[in-house]
């Protein structure tokens, strides 16, 4: 059953990972007015797919543990933040899709972007409070 538990946080870190790297070339590109490319391509839609895999790894992690999980008094913050973040990230992915047709969505792109990157990191707070402050201490 433990073993269940150990999936989530490598998944996690590339569903950071993904986004920040992102996040770093979108800046790069609209600093030097470079048109979007490949790379930003395969960049946002491996960040999608980190970012849920991410939180389907949170769901099956969480079940062996459900009981103690619900005890610790951020859990249900970083449930629903872990929910939120994936539907984010689902719509950047459909954006960027959208992006070379409607090159005006940029900006929402961007700023969805930021606020998507900003979240994440909260959420790993969040979730190293959770294992360090609790349940490390439970076991």
């Amino acid at each position: 059953m433990m073993e269940l538990v150990k999936i989530h946080p490598p998944f996690v870190h590339f569903g950071i990972a993904f986004p920040v790297l992102l996040l770093i070339v979108e800046l790069y590109y609209r600093m030097n007015k470079k048109p979007i490319d490949g790379l930003h391509a395969l960049l946002t839609y491996l960040s999608v797919v980190a970012v849920i895999l991410s939180t389907i790894t949170g769901i099956i992690a969480h079940e062996p543990i459900e009981d103690k999980l619900h005890t610790i008094p951020v859990f249900e913050t970083h449930e629903v933040l872990g929910l939120i973040l994936a539907i984010l990230f689902l719509g950047i992915g459909v954006l960027r899709f959208l992006l070379p047709k409607k090159e005006g969505l940029r900006n929402l792109f961007t700023l969805l972007l930021v606020v998507g990157v900003l979240l994440l990191f909260l959420q790993g707070m969040l979730g190293g409070k959770i294992v360090y402050n609790y349940l490390l201490k439970l076991s």
